[in-house]
């Protein structure tokens, strides 16, 4: 097919996924890399010299926004906010290269299919929270009852916690406590489910792993936590490698060593986590201020040639998409509704705006070919359970006009713009956030893409949004939005359901129907736990997504991390298990960064 001329703005800013979700928290796959990313880079690097003692690492988080200030796992709510808290924060869980629960970190886990029980049981006895308070499997258990009380207000409230007996009941305040989780003793619970599901042995899965201290959360009502100083300060207590020593509002964030952590005190006196924004960070570097960043591809120009540092890149594990407003989140059921009379609600016009999309030519003219398009709502990085043969939103515009036509949405007027199918006027509102210039330009070329198929599709309030505010009015469902675009960090665990289950608040589009949940059932049976099966039903679910595209992946590709030649050793593998490149084992060879 023959493509039409492109008329992209100059852009030489960066990409910078400011990803809303189960945000990654580490780096990304090195084995998910070299099957499915077009990479320019190595996965690990080693710089020359001998390591000394101590030292402060500088971090740049690059975002065009503050970051909100949340650095506890079970409230933050975005890639940034979770960036930080996993430094202070830990997981009760490691994992292995290929995404599987591995029973060494904090606590071992032990299944039981036919009985419905997961048997989890602390590795060590002597455990300590930073403020050296003994950790013990209470914390584990409060932090499962604080997600599950009614005023809990994070995201984290789905089908990972419904799933234990007893939780609706407790939820709904029918109840002091929940049935399903059994105290065997200070290091050991037992918890019970309603069904067993497949991604219980994964990262990230269907096995809560978040841990919150007791002693401290048992004294602040629930509802007022995310303004609390053990939220959003230096008072934050955690079982992570580090703490943290200061905060600049929206700006950076100290961190000290731990001396408490259970691995042994980091190797680093220090990290200092910084928001630098994507048109800045090419000089920054060059400066020698910062000592890691994730580089933005629409600057791959720019910085390819520094020599003071090294670049390491792997298939990041997110996804640039555009979403359709198809319902609300109704809060009294706790559950997605969605609006057969919504704007979007004809599945031709949906697919017809995908059609209309060129990906590919965006990655190439704005992000140098590090982002590419995709052809699954499940990533090449889930490389057990993608489908490389699914069919995507490739660009046809042909087809989309086709769609429309068929559809009934046709120009009555003769203006060269559809109406709607009874003839009124049809205005498409669409939202997208402030990240950068290639954003920038990549939104007005959205636009100019949508006009040729015959769509008067308008910005909504005439630009873009800044990213928080972005994000409060797609979850708040502000129905003055129709169409927008934003993006994911997808995780470890490719199970649809806490993305776009019924019950999901992830679940942006709002759209739910019996085909789909009848998918998510299948994927979350123990039917799945055979891996044919489970392979079988990922394929149905990535075909059912492309034919209802309630969502349309857009961008993925390379994450780019631009690593100082004074640290000793990094690499992007995402196991937490023997990890050599957490930032409590890295290593400067310097005080001063290289320039």
């Amino acid at each position: 097919m023959k493509k039409k001329s492109l008329v992209f703005l100059s852009a030489a800013a960066a990409l910078t996924l400011a990803a809303c979700g189960t945000a990654d928290k580490s780096n990304t796959s090195s084995e998910a890399s070299k099957a499915s990313s077009k990479s320019k880079f190595n996965s690990e690097v080693t710089h020359e010299g001998t390591a000394i003692k101590g030292g402060t690492l500088k971090y740049a988080l690059v975002v065009a926004s503050p970051f909100s200030g949340i650095f506890i796992d079970e409230l933050a709510s975005n890639s940034v906010d979770s960036t930080i808290a996993s430094q202070v924060d830990q997981s009760m869980f490691e994992y292995d290269e290929n995404r599987k629960l591995t029973n060494t970190g904090l606590a071992s886990i032990e299944l039981d299919v036919e009985g419905k029980t997961a048997t989890i049981t602390l590795n060590a006895k002597d455990y300590k929270w930073s403020d050296g308070q003994p950790f013990t499997i209470d914390d584990y258990i409060f932090a499962i009852e604080a997600i599950g009380n009614k005023d809990y207000t994070g995201s984290r409230y789905n089908d990972r916690y419904t799933n234990i007996v007893g939780m609706k009941d407790f939820h709904e305040g029918k109840s002091d406590k929940i049935s399903g989780v059994e105290k065997v003793d200070d290091y050991t619970v037992k918890l019970h489910f309603e069904k067993m599901l497949p991604s219980m042995q994964l990262a990230g899965g269907a096995i809560p792993a978040y841990t919150m201290p007791k002693h401290i959360f048992k004294d602040i009502p629930v509802k007022e936590w995310e303004q609390s100083e053990y939220v959003r300060g230096s008072k934050v207590v955690g079982l992570g490698a580090f703490t943290i020593e200061s905060v600049v509002a929206g700006e950076s964030v100290t961190l000290k060593a731990n001396e408490y952590y259970y691995k042994g005190r980091p190797k680093l006196d220090k990290v200092v986590m910084q928001v630098v924004s994507p048109d800045a960070i090419v000089s920054e570097l060059k400066a020698g201020n910062y000592d890691i960043a994730t580089m933005p591809s629409a600057q791959y120009e720019a910085f390819k040639d520094l020599t003071n540092v090294t670049y390491v890149s792997s298939f990041a594990p997110s996804y640039e998409y555009i979403a359709f407003h198809l319902g609300k989140y109704d809060k009294a059921q706790g559950k997605n509704v969605t609006d057969p009379n919504a704007k979007m609600a004809d599945v031709n016009l949906r697919q017809a705006m995908g059609y209309a999309l060129d990906i590919d030519a965006a990655g190439e003219n704005l992000y140098n070919g590090l982002n590419y398009g995709t052809n699954s709502i499940i990533l090449p990085f889930f490389k057990d359970v993608y489908n490389k043969e699914q069919e995507g939103f490739t660009y046809n515009p042909e087809k989309a006009k086709q769609l429309l036509d068929e559809a009934g949405y046709k120009d009555v007027d003769g203006d060269g713009l559809r109406e709607n199918k009874d003839g009124s006027k049809l205005q498409i509102n669409f939202a997208a956030r402030t990240r950068d210039a290639a954003n920038e330009s990549l939104v007005q070329q959205y636009l100019l893409w949508w006009k040729e198929i015959g769509l008067d599709v308008q910005l909504y309030t005439g630009r873009t949004i800044e990213s928080n505010n972005f994000y409060e009015k797609v979850q708040s469902d502000d129905p003055e939005i129709d169409v927008f675009s934003a993006g994911w960090g997808v995780g470890y665990d490719p199970n649809p359901a806490n993305l776009f289950g019924e019950t999901a608040k992830f679940n942006f589009s709002r759209y739910v129907n019996e085909k789909g949940t009848e998918i998510i059932k299948k994927i979350a049976s123990t039917e799945a736990f055979d891996e044919a099966k489970n392979v079988e039903f990922y394929k149905e679910w990535q075909a059912y997504a492309k034919d209802q595209a309630f969502l349309i992946p857009t961008l993925v590709g390379d994450s780019v991390t631009a690593v100082n030649k004074r640290v000793k050793y990094y690499d992007t593998s995402i196991a937490t298990k023997d990890s050599k490149a957490q930032l409590y084992q890295l290593e400067v060879t310097s005080d001063t960064a290289a320039k």
